[in-house]
């Protein structure tokens, strides 16, 4: 049986004989029951709605968990596939890098070994010629001797033969330049010409 504070409140007893309780007292009890009985069913109320509330935030906590997990879940397969990714692309970026530089090192290689090749050449080539070059060298200077010995002797011949006069009038004339050989100056430009040919083969590749 459920009994409201309004149910208590307008309840009422018979009376049977004149030793019964007070009727005020059994009344003035009876409302403070019913208030407190009144207050005890608003608080149940309100803590039936607090559950009811808790309840339902309890409730979209769950869904957000579940929604949380399975963006974790999501988010963990999309990390593996971006790692892996990754990993593929930076795998093929490291295999181009090193056959590049495999290639590049195999190209200065090449390269080298030419170098080294055409300047062992070059240099056998100026090993051959420096004999030549020394004789021409040797040569040209013994001509050269030759020539200044006769200019020499051209001017003191040309200084004997002179005409002697007073000092005071004497006016000297300017000696004539010593003849020269043809075929020394022949010699000379044949030398200069073979250097100037045998330079011109000295072009290094």
């Amino acid at each position: 049986m459920v009994i409201s504070p309004m149910d208590i409140h307008l309840k009422e007893f018979g009376t049977v004989s004149t030793d019964g309780y007070n009727k005020e007292e059994v009344d003035s009890f009876l409302g403070s029951v019913a208030d407190e009985l009144e207050r005890l069913a608003n608080r149940n109320k309100e803590l039936e709605d607090r559950v009811t509330g808790m309840e339902q935030k309890v409730s979209q906590f769950d869904e957000m968990q579940q929604t949380l997990q399975n963006a974790l879940m999501n988010a963990q397969r999309s990390a593996g596939s971006i790692l892996q990714e990754a990993r593929s692309q930076a795998s093929a970026v490291i295999k181009k890098a090193q056959d590049r530089s495999e290639r590049v090192l195999d190209d200065m290689k090449k390269e080298q070994a030419r170098l080294a090749e055409s300047f062992s050449s070059s240099r056998e080539r100026i090993e051959e010629q420096i004999p030549l070059m020394r004789e021409l060298l040797e040569k040209s200077q013994s001509l050269l001797r030759e020539y200044e010995e006769k200019a020499k002797k051209g001017n003191v011949e040309s200084s004997a033969t002179s005409n002697p006069g007073p000092v005071a009038s004497r006016v000297e004339t300017p000696s004539p330049a010593p003849a020269v050989d043809v075929s020394e100056e022949t010699e000379v430009e044949k030398a200069e010409s073979h250097f100037e040919s045998e330079d011109e083969k000295y072009v290094w590749e």
